[in-house]
């Protein structure tokens, strides 16, 4: 017996299969394409579309933008008709920490300077993950606001505050 064709060997080496997925990402997925396209066709509204012989401006866009929407309705109903719709679970703590860190960095910057700024934002910024490496973060976090603060500071000269004032 061929060991490609052992089901035995086979089944106890190969890891579990995942969970079929509902049809919200084909349904999510095709609106964001739709929208795209739809967009891409609003913007390009008043360019010359032509003909096949004398292709405008327009022809182009106008093709892949009406295809991507096509091709949104296609997911939307795949998505809708072979697997249902199961809203997607969201997770809202890194959403919410990730946009705090970014309003801290921007309110912080100009007061406490790039570098503290940058600390803050890295410790927030962690909290965020699913797992917090508590020992290795004050490492990191030094690190990352060094590196921005010689880069930005004194490498590029941008024009901001480095130090606290």
């Amino acid at each position: 017996m061929s060991p490609l064709n052992d089901s035995d060997a086979g089944a106890a080496s190969s890891p579990a299969e995942p969970a079929p997925a509902s049809g919200a990402n084909d349904i999510l997925l095709g609106l964001l394409f739709a929208a795209i396209g739809a967009l891409a066709l609003y913007v390009g509204r008043n360019y010359v579309f032509g003909t096949t012989q004398r292709m405008g401006p327009g022809f182009l866009p106008r093709i892949v933008s009406g295809a991507l929407v096509l091709i949104g309705i296609a997911l939307m109903l795949r998505g809708m008709l072979t697997r249902g719709w199961a809203p997607p679970a969201i997770a809202w703590r890194p959403i919410l920490l990730i946009c705090l860190a970014v309003i801290v960095f921007s309110s912080t910057i100009d007061r406490l300077g790039l570098f503290v700024a940058s600390l803050l934002t890295v410790g927030i910024g962690a909290c965020a993950g699913q797992e917090i490496r508590w020992k290795e973060l004050p490492l990191i976090a030094l690190g990352l606001a060094a590196f921005c603060t010689v880069l930005f500071g004194y490498v590029l000269k941008i024009s901001m505050p480095v130090w606290p004032q």
